[in-house]
């Protein structure tokens, strides 16, 4: 007789499949041959999302974010719960807080320097000692971000000096729950956030005024932007300064986001939404290099990193608190995992 042996899938559980982004995170679970668990607040919204991404026979839990018991039974029995919501600084805590009471290891897509630092310092020490791991802050400008800055620190003389930013190559825009998440934060974007300088998180002004992108003939203006990777990179790097950047074209765009503007925001984002994620390292002896990610839908991009990170979760390949994901990970092994998908990376001698 012929035993087989089938090896277990895990179960991911989704909060937040509605949006645009859970639709891509659904079809890549589809992709992969996994069936998830969907939660949220309303049944025939969740099945109405289970069915396009071709999941008809996909779980359908009801809970609201503000009823702690529901998520945490919502959550029981998941392996990994992946969060997709917008505005993490005021909906993302009780999903957090419920995956890591039900034993589940947590990843989302929070892309806030105050929602990144709460969950380090609020949550590491729970997550550890419930035996799980959570990793914040999976984005299209946060995963790249931090394993580019792990890299380049260690192609220069340390203690290095970084900055980074994200660029958009298409001009499109951007969804309505992006202009939520801004509209949460808009004053801690409009001020720059922190930044890292020997030692400490510092708010005021950053050093960097324009940056030469890949492929520009001419410099842009920046300024300071809060990029959660100034909070995560000095996790595992020696570094003297690290800080966000941003076009100040893009962020005089953002300073003008308004509630009462929300309305005439599409729901869904533009179809070209290319960009270059951009990590300056500069050596203690003023010798530097460049890592760039180089990506096709900053949406699309951020679920299917999402789900790589929520598969390797799954695997327990990473020890349990809150991590930096090149804390989690092998940082080439991660990156080389999403050129499949079209996301490519180079390190560059300047």
């Amino acid at each position: 007789m012929t035993t087989t042996n089938h090896i277990a899938q895990p179960t991911i559980a989704l909060y937040g499949a509605n949006g645009h982004t859970g639709g891509y995170v659904l079809a890549e679970l589809n992709r992969r041959g996994l069936t998830p668990i969907l939660v949220g607040r309303n049944a025939e919204r969740l099945r109405a999302a289970a069915d396009r991404a071709g999941l008809p026979r996909a779980e359908i839990r009801i809970a609201d974010v503000t009823d702690d018991a529901a998520l945490v039974r919502a959550f029981t029995g998941a392996d990994v719960v992946i969060s997709s919501l917008p505005a993490y600084v005021d909906l993302g805590e009780p999903v957090l807080a419920a995956a890591i009471e039900a034993g589940a290891h947590y990843t989302d897509m929070a892309g806030e320097q105050l929602f990144l630092k709460k969950v380090f310092d609020a949550y590491g020490t729970r997550a550890e000692s419930a035996g799980v791991t959570v990793v914040s802050g999976i984005t299209d400008s946060n995963l790249p971000g931090d394993l580019l800055g792990y890299l380049t620190a260690r192609r220069v003389n340390r203690p290095a000096e970084m900055v980074i930013s994200h660029l958009s190559r298409s001009g499109g825009n951007g969804s309505r729950g992006s202009a939520k998440t801004v509209l949460a934060s808009l004053d801690w974007f409009s001020s720059g956030g922190w930044h890292y300088e020997h030692g400490e998180f510092r708010t005021g002004p950053g050093r960097t005024t324009e940056m030469t992108f890949p492929g520009d003939p001419a410099p842009t203006e920046v300024a300071k932007f809060p990029q959660p990777p100034v909070l995560t990179i000095p996790r595992h790097s020696e570094v003297s300064y690290v800080a966000g950047a941003l076009d100040t074209g893009i962020l005089s765009l953002l300073s003008g986001f308004t509630y009462e503007a929300l309305d005439s925001m599409p729901d869904e984002p533009s179809s070209d939404l290319r960009y270059d994620l951009v990590v300056d390292a500069i050596g203690a002896d003023g010798e530097g290099v460049r890592g760039v990610v180089s990506g096709v839908d900053s949406y699309r991009d951020s679920a299917l990193m999402a789900v790589e990170v929520a598969a390797r979760l799954a695997d327990g390949e990473a020890k349990s608190g809150a991590l930096a994901v090149a804390e989690a990970f092998d940082a080439e092994d991660m990156l080389n995992s999403l050129e499949r998908h079209g996301i490519t990376w180079r390190i560059e001698t300047y």
